[in-house]
């Protein structure tokens, strides 16, 4: 496109000059650095608080499990701590021997600091912390109380103990005893510590707190780091909150991480998202500068362009102007020398057709012999001006489509010179020809036709003439074939038949047409007839002039 075409369009990013389209392009390149860097930050910051909420589940379900097995352990030390105080109408053992024996049992379980044996008026009947157990009584504990009303099992808490200085967590079942009776229940403290070396164990990168419940809301046991507690406590949001049943012991199990936690690990990698937006940023300025130069110097060279097209154009619009000066008067003459060739052709065709009618007149005041002189002249004067004709009637007023003329140029014959009633079949292909070619081949045509429509069949029997006009390897090839008497024995031309030019004639315009003649004897089914053979090669015109 013209560079005035370029700065004339209707967009007006083609009127703006090149470092304002670089700057735009950098700011636009820019702004979508940043935009994406800020897409791909923010998915990241999804990915980030799923993740966590994924590891808080993981954590959660793993502190079940432990849960579960820590009170099934300990409850497994209830039950045979049971069986060691004694059938239901017994009183409670406080024997040292029964004291060695469920002492013993204390190493089988981690974690696990005491057993106690309590009476049904809360007083502590046996303590594997000391033999006599000391004098405790724990009637006004929820935990007694809740056993003592008739509980099955009851988990609960100690905040301080007074053996282990810290919080506990303390499981009791009722002893066997006579209906409508409570003979007392037997407890074990379990240290959550247990739960502490899980917590510890899992390092998953985020503040966190990790909480065993009941399921009317008391905290039996709780580990943070951080303000992770606080928040789970909370309620309000801050915290991303996970919890899981700890079997059917009416527990829970919850991790929470505080979404500020979250929040800061997924800050620390931003740095990788701003260092990449920066240095695509970086990237692109220094890139716009050196195309914001480079647009300044295509901008002079576009200038010092721009005057020789200018230059070039209007020398272009001056010969143009010439040249189409030049292919108007060609055209004319072109038009007027068509013009000029068809009127030749017609004024041809129409003093063939004069001849051929002063030649009817004479031939009516000569004799018989003299007038089969007439007709065969008549008829190839007919064939001139059917070729004139047909060349007046074509595009091309050079060339002829000889297919058409000769399947016109049978049916002619056929009607007008066939007095045996020979049946004529005609095979073509279209074949264009110049009319120095077409000019022999069609007095050839007619020739060997119409000698055969007239001598072929002397007896009166009537039969078949076959014309062709096919391609072969060499060309073109056109074959004139009856199945009529043949040539007779050494005659060779048809001279004694027709009386005429016969093969003299055809042998003459066979060489004007550059082809070659052929002739087959004996072609027909019975033995008989005769076949004529034009082969008429592709550069057979080149021949022709050259002769």
């Amino acid at each position: 496109m013209p560079l005035r075409a370029l700065r004339s369009h209707p967009s007006p990013l083609y009127r703006l000059p090149g470092t304002a389209l670089v700057l735009i392009a950098c700011i636009l390149a820019m702004l979508l650095t940043i935009g994406l860097s800020s897409i791909f930050a923010w998915r990241d910051r999804e990915a980030t608080f799923r993740h966590a909420t994924d590891i808080a589940g993981n954590v959660g379900l793993l502190v079940a499990e432990h849960a579960a097995r820590l009170v099934e352990t300990s409850d497994l030390i209830l039950r045979q701590t049971i069986q060691l105080a004694g059938p239901p109408d017994a009183p409670l053992p406080t024997d040292r021997a029964t004291w060695e024996r469920i002492t013993a049992l204390i190493p089988t379980t981690p974690y696990l600091t005491s057993v106690w044996l309590i009476g049904p008026d809360g007083g502590v009947a046996m303590s594997t912390r000391q033999f006599p157990p000391p004098n405790i009584n724990v009637a006004d504990r929820d935990y007694f109380q809740a056993i003592k009303v008739g509980e099955e099992r009851v988990i609960s808490a100690v905040d301080d103990n007074r053996y282990s200085g810290g919080p506990l967590i303390v499981l009791l079942r009722p002893l066997p005893a006579p209906s409508g009776q409570f003979r007392g229940a037997a407890a074990v403290a379990v240290s959550p510590r247990y739960v502490r070396d899980i917590y510890q164990s899992f390092d998953i990168g985020y503040a966190r707190s990790i909480t065993l419940r009941k399921a009317d809301g008391t905290i039996l046991l709780r580990e943070t780091e951080g303000t992770a507690g606080a928040s789970a406590d909370r309620g309000d949001g801050t915290a991303i909150a996970v919890q899981w049943p700890v079997d059917d012991t009416g527990l829970s199990a919850e991790v929470a991480i505080p979404r500020a936690s979250i929040v800061e690990h997924w800050r620390k990698r931003l740095w990788a998202y701003a260092s990449y937006s920066l240095a695509a940023v970086a990237m692109v300025t220094v890139i716009g500068a050196l195309a914001i130069q480079r647009a300044r110097r295509e901008r002079e060279a576009e200038d010092a362009l721009q005057h020789a097209y200018d230059t070039l154009e209007e020398r272009v619009h001056r010969r143009t102007a010439e040249l189409e000066r030049t292919n108007a008067q060609l055209e004319a003459a072109l038009t007027d020398k068509e013009v000029l060739l068809k009127e030749v052709q017609h004024r041809v065709k129409n003093n063939l057709q004069v001849i051929s009618s002063l030649l009817r007149l004479q031939a009516a005041r000569i004799d018989e012999k003299a007038r089969r002189g007439f007709d065969e002249s008549l008829r190839r004067i007919q064939s001139m001006s059917l070729l004139h004709e047909l060349l007046y009637r074509s595009d091309q007023p050079a060339r002829i489509d000889f297919a058409t003329y000769l399947r016109q140029l049978c049916d002619g014959l056929v009607r007008s010179g066939n007095p045996t009633g020979a049946r004529l079949t005609i095979e073509t292909q279209p074949w264009t020809v110049d009319v120095d070619q077409a000019t022999p081949l069609a007095l050839i045509a007619s020739e060997l036709v119409s000698n055969a429509l007239l001598h072929a069949f002397p007896n009166g029997h009537p039969g078949t003439v076959s014309v062709e006009l096919l391609p072969d390897a060499e060309g073109m090839r056109m074959t004139v074939r009856d199945d009529g008497v043949g040539l007779p024995p050494g005659v060779p031309s048809p001279q004694r038949r027709s009386g005429g030019l016969g093969l003299v004639l055809v042998q003459a315009l066979t060489q004007q047409a550059g082809a070659t003649l052929h002739i087959d004897r004996g072609s027909g089914e019975r033995g008989n007839g005769t076949a004529f053979t034009v082969s008429i090669p592709a550069n057979g015109a080149r021949h022709s002039k050259a002769a």
